[in-house]
């Protein structure tokens, strides 16, 4: 039994700790609430592109805590939406209000025990709600193919160094996503050999920016300049520039059209084998011109 006395350094050490460990399992259940919410809007596997996971993981980390639970409102089962509304609340409380409304109980013992007690229960409240959505989310984890051996190889990736580039900050990721809302001018689309075999189709933007094809219109690319080697696609290069919508409205994954100059039309469909897509360049006259599949 705590004495109702002048508390101890040792006491006060303690209720520092179980402060920093609350917060920290507010810090875990937000970044796994943002994986839920990045992943629960991917197509199925075979349509899935590296860049677009990374863009919809970019989106879910720049959100606040109450922002994703917001997001995830109709997507996670009900049952979670009162708990997760109250884990919004306390940790706002524990960053901003704990200290300041609570200044007036660390002069005792018996008090400091007793917010000990309080910063535990914020602990099992994020940590239980963090393993059951954990749980409710393994099913799509194990759809898109997401093994726990997958996962632990890409943190021992991480741990070791041998990562990729961090994601984009959060004023970059909100820059990028208000480009794609806009219209956009179209000036070039290149088209080049890869080392590792492959013809990527890179997209150039007025500004300079690169894109790719993805599953929703234009998408994020690992290329960041052009090459001398590069090559402007002919089928495309009569049609330029043209102001398109880089994420046309009520499409399907890997299903929609870029309008071009002089009315001709770059479509983007499903391709036939699995983790491909067609695509091709249909005219006003009727024509249409519709290269080789393309690994996604």
């Amino acid at each position: 039994m705590v004495v109702t006395s002048e508390p101890t350094d040792d006491l006060v050490r303690e209720m520092y700790a179980r402060y920093g460990l609350a917060y920290y399992h507010s810090e875990v259940l937000h970044r796994g609430l943002c994986i839920i919410l990045a992943v629960s809007d991917l197509p199925r596997r075979d349509m899935i592109t590296r860049p677009r996971v990374e863009e919809h993981l970019a989106h879910a980390f720049s959100l606040t805590l109450g922002d994703v639970i917001k997001e995830l409102a109709e997507k996670l089962p009900a049952q979670y939406s009162a708990e997760l509304e109250e884990v919004r609340e306390k940790r706002n409380f524990l960053a901003h209000h704990f200290w300041f409304d609570r200044a007036h109980l660390m002069f005792r013992a018996d008090h400091i025990q007793g917010l000990i007690d309080e910063l535990d229960g914020y602990t099992d409240l994020f940590n239980r709600l963090d393993e059951e959505t954990s749980a409710w989310f393994h099913s799509r984890q194990t759809e898109l193919g997401l093994t726990e051996e997958l996962l632990e190889d890409c943190l021992t990736r991480i741990l070791s160094g041998q990562g990729e580039d961090p994601l984009p900050g959060k004023d970059v990721v909100r820059q990028i996503e208000k480009k794609l809302k806009r219209k956009q001018r179209l000036v070039r689309v290149w088209e080049f050999e890869l080392p590792e075999s492959g013809r990527p189709l890179v997209f150039e933007l007025q500004d300079g920016s690169l894109w790719q094809l993805c599953d929703a219109g234009l998408g994020w690319t690992r290329f960041q300049h052009t090459e001398p080697h590069w090559v402007e696609h002919p089928a495309v290069q009569p049609y330029l520039p043209a102001d398109i919508k880089p994420r046309p409205k009520d499409i399907k994954p890997w299903e929609y059209e870029f309008r071009l100059k002089g009315g001709a039309v770059l479509w983007v469909k499903p391709g036939r084998r699995p983790h491909t897509f067609q695509w091709g360049i249909r005219t006003k006259t009727g024509g249409t011109e519709q290269p080789p599949e393309r690994d996604k």
